[in-house]
């Protein structure tokens, strides 16, 4: 499962719908905040967070779960509209996306990232 976090519900869904048309399972949330909730609950495979958010920031969720033992190691997606370029390169984030971003682009990035899964069975190939 990917989480999807962006305070901009209309870009959290559009991605949503473009991992969702390759197979991928979804989940969107509006917030840091909302995230480490699903975090805790539902313990996603992938995060793509937005780096400019509202309380706090994609920046400050991902050094908070590489602070953490039980999500150290989780493949992180930064994206941001905001950012000229990069930021803490490889130290809280595994790949920087600069939005717009093409889908193919995303879909390279998840799949880089994320272990070949027969998504129709769930076996790890």
């Amino acid at each position: 499962m990917i989480l999807i976090v962006d305070d901009s519900s209309d870009l959290a869904e559009n991605c949503a719908m473009m991992l969702e048309a390759c197979g991928y399972e979804v989940t969107v949330a509006l917030s840091a905040e909302a995230a480490l909730c699903e975090i805790n609950m539902q313990h996603p495979d992938l995060l793509i967070s937005d780096c400019c958010m509202p309380g706090m920031s994609g920046i400050e969720l991902c050094s908070h779960l590489r602070s953490c033992r039980s999500t150290a190691d989780f493949p992180i997606i930064l994206m941001s509209s905001a950012l000229k370029r990069e930021v803490a390169v490889g130290e809280c984030y595994d790949a920087f996306m600069r939005k717009p971003f093409l889908a193919e682009k995303l879909i390279a990035e998840v799949k880089r990232l994320l272990p070949s899964t027969d998504r129709t069975s769930g076996v790890t190939h």
